[in-house]
């Protein structure tokens, strides 16, 4: 897939040089939003567009850290190491994802699998997994349907994509799922350990699948995830009842 930097796409530079620096350490988690904007500008034009309605309203540059357009190029806002904007009281806590079409109709299988690539590289970046949130969510200023219906439910619901069955690497996927498994026996997920990321989106999606109310497919490893893991434990009859997932919480979840 097309990713543009800065440079390619023509940011202008901050009025003083350079963006705030983001403290890595302090990164939780990614948000995602739309333009809010029906049939508006497209490609690099809409990036653009959204520069300077940002700059319009006194900030350094364009207030995300990442954007990606609704054939699936991949644009640097902000970058990894610069806060972004976006997100009111998150933005020194998070990474910020655009998707510059309407997230009210459904994106292109390209642009859904940008948006996941974005968070796939956030947590490799940072060393660790990240929640995942929209900013209906994370707004603290009040309502916002931020990033429509259709993007704000597919992010919450586990960001998961349909592909033809004749294209899909099973093999491949197998052997995620085997890795995985492995992870997950040295490193169980719980929530005193404070899990997030992918490894407990599965998890929640998984549940979720199964009839067990997780809650949001977020990556977070919460009270409502404790309390679905338990009652999948006890419908298994022989595991333990710990609200903690092990190998062989893991191996039942997502082998039977």
């Amino acid at each position: 897939m097309k990713h543009l930097s800065r440079s390619d796409w023509g940011a202008k530079p901050p009025p003083k040089g350079r963006f705030d620096k983001l403290n890595r350490s302090r990164v939780q988690g990614v948000v995602i939003h739309h333009s809010g904007v029906e049939n508006g500008p497209k490609n690099s034009d809409a990036v653009k567009a959204f520069e300077r309605h940002h700059m319009g309203k006194g900030w350094d540059g364009i207030g995300y850290n990442w954007l990606v357009d609704e054939s699936g190029i991949i644009f640097e806002g902000r970058g990894w190491d610069s806060r972004g904007a976006g997100t009111k009281g998150w933005n020194s806590r998070s990474i910020s994802v655009c998707f510059t079409g309407w997230g009210f109709h459904k994106p292109s299988d390209a642009a859904l699998r940008s948006l996941q690539t974005v968070v796939d590289a956030a947590e490799y970046h940072f060393g660790k997994g990240l929640w995942v949130s929209t900013h209906r969510k994370k707004s603290t200023k009040g309502y916002t349907t931020c990033p429509g219906d259709w993007l704000g439910d597919w992010v919450e619901n586990g960001m998961g994509t349909s592909e033809p069955p004749e294209k899909v690497d099973w093999a491949a996927i197998i052997q995620f799922f085997k890795d995985l498994h492995e992870q997950v026996k040295k490193r169980p997920l719980s929530r005193p350990s404070r899990s997030r990321g992918l490894p407990v989106r599965l998890v929640q999606g998984k549940l979720a699948e199964r009839g067990f109310d997780a809650g949001p497919v977020d990556g977070i490893y919460g009270k409502k995830t404790v309390s679905a893991v338990r009652e999948f434990q006890k419908t298994q009859g022989f595991l333990k009842v710990t609200g903690v997932v092990n190998g062989d919480t893991f191996g039942s979840l997502f082998i039977q």
